[in-house]
């Protein structure tokens, strides 16, 4: 009867526990990226979680935002409504626009990224941590 439990790894149960592999692989892959998981701190976690959830609330605001204007086209293409586009845009530019040269460029874009920045690491004792980790975040 002994026989039929055993967890002897030769016994041909292709259930049955696997011998120790003594080429210490996950030693290797340790110790290869020993100074990068150093690096790793509670910042840098959360810059990666904060990222993550940025892109998300992004792609979810981006949807929610075209699903608008579709709607309003179909209501423009049935004719209950008219829509001034260039007002809009007007309207848009002038809340947006930065630097106030009636443009929205890469330089508003840029500056928006810092106050969100600016924001996100407020009082962070590891802000190197934390960007590393947003960026990655944003990578992903």
């Amino acid at each position: 009867m002994a026989g039929l439990f055993s967890s002897n790894p030769n016994s041909g149960d292709p259930y049955a526990p696997t011998a120790p592999n003594d080429d210490n692989s996950n030693d290797d892959i340790l110790s290869q990226y020993r100074p990068l998981i150093q690096q790793f701190s509670l910042s840098s976690i959360l810059g990666y979680c904060s990222a993550v959830s940025a892109k998300r609330i992004g792609k979810t605001l981006a949807f929610i935002g075209g699903m608008g204007f579709v709607c309003l086209q179909a209501m423009v293409h049935k004719g209950y409504i008219t829509v001034d586009w260039k007002k809009i845009e007007k309207s848009v530019t002038d809340v947006v626009d930065t630097d106030k040269d009636g443009k929205i460029t890469e330089r508003d874009v840029q500056r928006y990224f810092e106050r969100v920045k600016a924001f996100l690491m407020e009082n962070i004792p590891d802000a190197s941590g934390f960007g590393l980790g947003f960026m990655l975040g944003l990578k992903s």
